[in-house]
């Protein structure tokens, strides 16, 4: 039986911001971090892992305070190492899940707190490819015309990860998120792409939010 958890990852310092971005109001006029929790939520997943770093306290008091749907089902994890950069928070969510669910989730899926475009049917359309593709890891992807004018695949997340990826996934360091591992699964035959435009797009500045309400996505 497919069980999975998912794991949001909001432990980053926000630096080009100049404050929490994460608390800065998407368009539907919801927090950007709950905006992006409620497009989980709406998944019905086992569990979600909202993993935290620099804005632990901001991000921990809007998810109690707001008592989101299903919220017993919402774990918020610190992340002591968030310094370090994207892969320690992704080895502590995949850590904590694992912790908790006694080993159980057979995969999880990976979301990143910034990306103001992604929907639910976003999300939904990774799971949908999951039945047919248990052992694969069923990613993101969006086109990029270079200044070569050659037009470069993006592999990204939010992505899906069977439980023979995690080990890869905790093996990560620095600030390089899952791209590696879904790039090295995709050499071996054993990653499925699903088109995503609206992956490409994240919150880095303030500029950005200007950009994104003028973008087709």
């Amino acid at each position: 039986m497919i069980k999975i958890a998912s794991i949001l990852l909001a432990g980053g310092e926000s630096k080009r911001y100049g404050s929490n971005k994460l608390l800065s109001p998407h368009y539907s006029g919801l927090p950007l971090i709950q905006y992006a929790l409620q497009q989980l939520q709406a998944l019905h997943l086992d569990a979600t892992y909202v993993v935290t770093g620099r804005w632990h306290s901001d991000i921990a008091d809007l998810i109690t305070a707001n008592a989101v749907q299903d919220s017993n089902s919402v774990k918020v994890c610190y992340n002591p190492s968030w310094h370090e950069g994207i892969a320690s928070s992704i080895c502590c969510g995949i850590s904590n899940a694992m912790q908790a669910n006694d080993h159980q989730y057979t995969h999880v899926l990976v979301h990143l707190a910034d990306l103001a475009s992604v929907t639910t049917t976003t999300l939904q359309a990774l799971i949908n490819e999951l039945p047919s593709n248990p052992n694969h890891i069923i990613f993101s992807q969006w086109y990029n015309r270079g200044l070569d004018e050659q037009v470069k695949v993006k592999a990204t997340v939010p992505a899906i990860f069977p439980k023979a990826a995690f080990d890869s996934l905790q093996a990560l360091s620095g600030d390089k998120g899952a791209k590696k591992v879904i790039e090295n699964w995709k050499n071996k035959g054993q990653a499925i792409g699903v088109n995503h435009p609206e992956s490409a797009f994240d919150i880095d500045a303030p500029s950005d939010w200007e950009a994104y309400r003028n973008t087709d996505v």
